[in-house]
């Protein structure tokens, strides 16, 4: 499996990304608009928050989504039975809970996000096949929601050896949404799988960069021609002890109307059943 790394400024940025979007589900931009101090500034900050009692006051509402999942309640993916070893933090702007510990570092960083979420959208939209965008009930960014989408910060304990059988960082999974946007974590791990070989990858990234991979909604939008790749995070092989992990995905979301599919006719009736299939609602 060949994950294209792809210079956002380069001339054939365009079609570079959108081939390897159509043939692994993932690409990586090497070279961004984002800045990464900021990225670095929110890892240290959240680091410290997301561990601290502060961040309990904050307890997750089943009902808008936001707010700091714990250990205990993090999700479990489609089809396991044990739990993903993480914590974390949700944030929906302009509405959701913005914790007054933190600074408003984590703002400026989805803002940045967002936006280049929206250009990476237009790519797409312009290298669809046209079979496919003629059944668009729109383009993809103007499908796209400010507030549905999600900017999670994740949180990833260092593995102690006494945890429970089976159990990993995040297990197998695809995401829910159109796409998602990752600054590369604080330590590796993050894996995807090839249906072809019948084995995972580990997605190598050149540090600073940034991972954009399809979600379930964008899959279906697009009837497969864009398809959402199973992944996972994983201890590596031969970490030291007592490595942690932060991690600060985006996950780009269809406006609740949107149209996706027969089997979903909109984005928000599959945003819930996949919920209750976690079990966070």
């Amino acid at each position: 499996m060949k994950i294209l790394n792809v210079d956002f400024y380069a001339a054939n940025a365009t079609k570079l990304f959108t081939d390897s979007l159509k043939q692994t589900g993932f690409a990586v931009l090497e070279k961004h608009p984002i800045d990464w101090q900021l990225v670095e500034e929110v890892y240290t900050e959240w680091r410290q928050f997301i561990n601290s009692d502060a961040a309990k006051n904050y307890y997750y509402n089943k009902d808008t989504q936001d707010g700091y999942f714990p250990l205990d309640v993090s999700e479990i993916a489609k089809g396991e039975i044990t739990r993903d070893i993480k914590h974390y933090f949700h944030l929906y702007f302009p509405h959701g809970r913005y914790p007054k510990e933190v600074s408003n570092q984590a703002r400026e960083l989805f803002n940045q996000l967002f936006t280049l979420g929206k250009t990476l959208l237009q790519w797409i939209d312009s290298h669809m096949d046209h079979a496919v965008s003629n059944k668009l009930a729109m383009p993809l960014v103007d499908a796209l929601s400010l507030e549905r989408t999600l900017f999670r910060i994740l949180h990833y304990p260092a593995i102690q050896g006494d945890e429970e059988p089976g159990a990993i960082r995040a297990a197998a999974h695809e995401d829910i949404n159109l796409i998602t946007l990752l600054p590369v974590a604080s330590s590796p791990g993050l894996e995807v799988y090839s249906h072809k070989e019948d084995k995972w990858y580990e997605v190598l990234c050149k540090p600073q960069s940034i991972i954009i991979n399809i979600g379930d909604m964008l899959q279906e939008m697009t009837d497969f021609e864009y398809i959402a790749t199973k992944h996972r995070v994983i201890k590596p092989e031969g970490e030291a002890l007592g490595i942690d992990r932060m991690s600060i995905p985006c996950f780009m979301h269809a406006k609740p109307e949107v149209y996706l599919s027969k089997r979903y006719p909109t984005a928000d009736s599959f945003l819930q059943e996949r919920l209750i299939e976690l079990g966070v609602k």
